[in-house]
């Protein structure tokens, strides 16, 4: 199912201001960071490298990611989570406003970043970004995702009630996605976290 750029933009307006809170009852917040914790981590970055983070939020994998890198640069289609992502940020950190299916042109790009992202797009659009990053990405470029990507089906899975809202996204399954991006010229590692959590890192061939 295809989420439209506005029904986005307004859901995580409204939830900005909490946005990292947010959550504790079910713990989806605490797996959303350690989710963020293990991109960076698997990002396994270089002072050289310039990263471009797809619906980057309140910006905790760039804000954490600038310090070590050239440059980082965020997207995503809401403006009050951007506005959260400046607060403090480092001064090599560029935030756009935009929609994640239609990245910006970033030069020097060598890593892609998306966490808790991609769930929003359904599978023809995340073929697109493999596509897409197959093209932009050096050989040796990575992109590395987290997000919610089952290697155990949801309907299986007790106590996510709630983690996942069908009209603004859904869950992918974590091997399907590993055998596309290997499909599309990447060679893919999966990490699982949770039954319905994974994190995939893939380096462009």
């Amino acid at each position: 199912m295809k989420v439209a750029l506005d029904v986005l933009a307004r859901h995580y307006d409204a939830i900005a201001p909490t946005y990292d809170a947010g959550g504790v009852e079910h713990n989806e917040t605490m797996w959303r960071h350690t989710s963020t914790n293990v991109v960076c981590n698997d990002a396994d970055i270089d002072h050289d490298d310039v990263v471009l983070d797809l619906g980057c939020g309140t910006g905790n994998v760039a804000r954490t990611l600038a310090p070590h890198v050239r440059r980082v640069v965020g997207v995503d289609c809401s403006a009050r989570m951007l506005d959260r992502a400046r607060l403090g940020a480092p001064k090599n950190c560029e935030w756009v406003w935009g929609d994640l299916r239609q990245p910006p042109k970033v030069e020097g790009l060598t890593i892609i970043t998306a966490n808790y992202a991609l769930h929003h797009l359904d599978r023809e659009e995340l073929r697109t970004i493999w596509r897409w990053a197959q093209r932009v990405l050096p050989p040796g470029g990575k992109l590395v995702i987290g997000d919610l990507l089952y290697s155990v089906p949801p309907e299986q899975v007790e106590g996510i009630e709630g983690w996942m809202d069908p009209a603004l996204g859904e869950y992918h399954s974590a091997w399907a996605l590993m055998k596309e991006l290997e499909e599309h010229g990447f060679q893919a590692v999966l990490k699982v976290l949770h039954p319905v959590i994974g994190n995939l890192t893939a380096m462009r061939l």
